[in-house]
């Protein structure tokens, strides 16, 4: 197969290949369907051997997309920022593929911000990552934490998250604590932390905490918001 690529990095050769099995879903857990790029392949609109493909991201963005090194990670324990293109926000999901002629297996990916969406050459299984994806594991368990048996509440200017931010997807920002009346958190609402996680990348801690109080909120918030409850300014 001859596979001629454009200027502007779209498939053109008469050549190329043809698709063999249309969008399929994948079923298996989300979680399980988490991955950072390689960057051995780029991501494209369609699969990268068929014609009409565009390019999404170059290989070399896609690599750095899935390289985070401890440099990187001491430049976000310094700034709470991660370097261009870097850190949990730059996983991907899998959630479905398209296979060619020849075999290929072509992975349907977005990026965790959402701000990166298309098809990714991930071997000849379906299921098995291997190509320009590998299987990611974005969060570890914390199993020992503060405040664990103790009520809790939001400093200033903490965010409750729907998962640990860009580890899972969709991440949704549930609420935050603001100094203002016009908070979405309200200032004396009551938790309790149930579990803790650290992201593999950044090495920040989260605590799932829920309401014991009327306020009904369960979700994610990095652990240094966290204060004890007699802490807490209510008002």
């Amino acid at each position: 197969m001859t596979v001629i690529i454009s200027a502007l990095g779209m498939v053109q050769s008469v050549h190329a290949a043809t698709i063999k099995t249309g969008y399929t879903t994948l079923k298996t857990a989300a979680s399980k369907r988490n991955v950072t790029t390689t960057g051995k392949h780029a991501l494209y609109t369609k699969p990268g051997t068929v014609k009409g493909a565009k390019l999404v991201a170059s290989k070399a963005l896609m690599k750095t997309f899935g390289t985070y090194t401890t440099k990187d990670a001491q430049t976000y324990a310094d700034t709470t920022k991660n370097p261009s293109h870097k850190g949990s926000t730059y996983y991907f999901r899998a959630y479905g593929y398209k296979v060619t002629n020849t075999g290929s297996v072509y992975y349907r990916v977005v990026s965790m911000n959402k701000k990166y969406r298309g098809y990714v050459y991930g071997g000849k299984k379906i299921g098995k990552f291997s190509g320009g994806l590998k299987s990611a594991k974005t969060t570890s368990a914390v199993t020992t934490y503060n405040h664990a048996n103790e009520a809790v509440g939001i400093a200033v200017p903490g965010i409750l998250w729907n998962v640990v931010p860009y580890t899972q997807y969709p991440t949704k920002k549930l609420g935050q604590m603001k100094e203002t009346t016009t908070t979405s958190l309200p200032h004396a609402a009551k938790f309790k932390i149930v579990k803790a996680a650290k992201r593999t990348r950044e090495g920040d801690v989260f605590d799932y905490i829920v309401s014991t109080d009327q306020y009904h909120y369960a979700g994610w918030v990095k652990a240094s918001y966290i204060r004890s409850y007699t802490d807490i300014d209510t008002d």
